[in-house]
C-alpha cells in the first residue's frame, strides 16, 4: 500500500475515532450527572451517619465501596460528594466564563486603554499560581461556599478572556460590523447580534478546559482542608481523609479519586471533540 493511501486511511480512521471519543466522554458525564443528581434516591445510606461498629470495612455486599474511619458508607459519600464538587465547580466555571467574555468584549470594543489594562491584568493573573491565589484569599475571607466559588472563578477567567478578546477583536474588524455601525447599530447591538454568536463556540470549548481546571483546584483545596468543610462530603476532602489509611484501607481514598478522574477524562474527551468540530478543519470536513 502506497504512503498516500496509508495517510488517507489513517486520517479516515482518526475522523471516525473523534466522534466516538466525544460520545464516550458524553456518556461518562451523563452517567456521573445522573448518579450524583439522583444521590438521595441511589445512595444506600445517609452520607453523614456514623457507625463506629463498622469502621474501615472493605467493600462488601452491605457496603459496596466499603466504609471510612468513622463507619460512614463510602459509596454514599462519593455520590453526595460529587454533588458538592461538581456543583461548586460548575457555578465557578459559569462565573469565570461570564467574567472572561465580558472583559474580553470590553477589551475589544472599549478602546486601547481598556485593552492594555485588561491584558496586563490577565498577564499578572497568569503569573500567580491559582492554588497560591486561592490560599491567600481563603486565608483572609474564611471558608464557605461563596468565598470558594469566588476564588475559583477569579483563578480561571483568563483563558476565556483571552479567547473572547482575540476573536471579538477579529470580528470587530470585519466589513459587516462597519456596515452595521453605518446603519446606526449601537455597540451593544453589534455585540449582541454579531460578536457573542461568533465567540460562543470557542467559549464553549474554553469552558470545558476551565471546568477541568476549576474541578482540580476545588479538589486540591478540599484536600488541603480549605475547600468544602466536613462533615459535608467532598471528593478532595475524602481523598485527604483516607491517605493515612491508604495501605490498609485503600478504598477510602481510591474511589473518590477514581470518580474525579472519570469526570476529568469525560470533560476532556467532550472538549476535544468540540474543539475539532468548531475548528476550521472541522467545518471544512462537514
Amino acid at each position: 500500500m502506497s504512503a498516500p493511501v496509508q495517510a488517507i486511511d489513517a486520517r479516515a480512521g482518526a475522523n471516525r475515532r473523534r466522534p466516538v471519543q466525544g460520545v464516550t466522554g458524553g456518556v461518562l458525564l451523563a452517567v456521573v450527572a445522573v448518579v450524583t443528581l439522583g444521590a438521595p434516591l441511589i445512595a444506600p445510606y445517609d452520607p453523614l451517619t456514623q457507625d463506629l461498629t463498622s469502621v474501615l470495612r472493605p467493600p462488601s455486599a452491605e457496603h459496596p465501596l466499603g466504609t471510612d474511619q468513622l463507619g460512614r458508607d463510602v459509596l454514599s459519600r462519593v455520590l453526595f460528594g460529587g454533588r458538592t464538587a461538581l456543583g461548586v465547580s460548575l457555578v465557578a466555571t459559569l462565573v469565570a466564563t461570564v467574567i472572561g467574555v465580558g472583559l474580553g468584549v470590553l477589551a475589544a470594543f472599549g478602546g486601547r486603554w481598556w485593552d492594555v489594562t485588561l491584558g496586563r491584568l490577565a498577564d499578572v493573573q497568569l503569573a500567580v499560581p491559582g492554588i497560591l491565589l486561592a490560599l491567600v484569599v481563603l486565608a483572609f475571607a474564611g471558608s464557605g461556599l461563596v468565598p470558594l466559588v469566588v476564588v475559583l472563578a477569579l483563578s480561571a477567567w483568563v483563558l476565556t478572556f483571552r479567547i473572547a478578546r482575540v476573536h471579538a477583536t477579529f470580528v470587530a474588524g470585519q466589513p459587516y460590523i462597519e456596515a452595521a455601525r453605518i446603519a446606526g447599530a449601537s455597540t451593544a447591538a453589534v455585540v449582541r447580534r454579531h460578536v457573542l454568536p461568533a465567540v460562543a463556540p470557542l467559549v464553549l470549548v474554553a469552558a470545558t478546559l476551565t471546568f477541568s481546571t476549576v474541578l482540580l483546584l476545588e479538589s486540591s483545596l478540599g484536600f488541603l482542608g480549605l475547600g468544602v468543610q466536613p462533615p459535608t462530603p467532598d471528593w478532595g476532602e475524602m481523598v485527604a481523609s483516607g491517605q493515612a489509611q491508604l495501605a490498609g484501607a485503600w478504598w477510602v481514598s481510591i474511589f473518590p479519586g477514581i470518580a474525579l478522574v472519570v469526570v476529568i477524562v469525560g470533560v476532556q474527551l467532550v472538549g476535544d471533540r468540540l474543539a475539532e468540530r468548531f475548528s476550521v478543519q472541522g467545518r471544512a470536513e462537514r
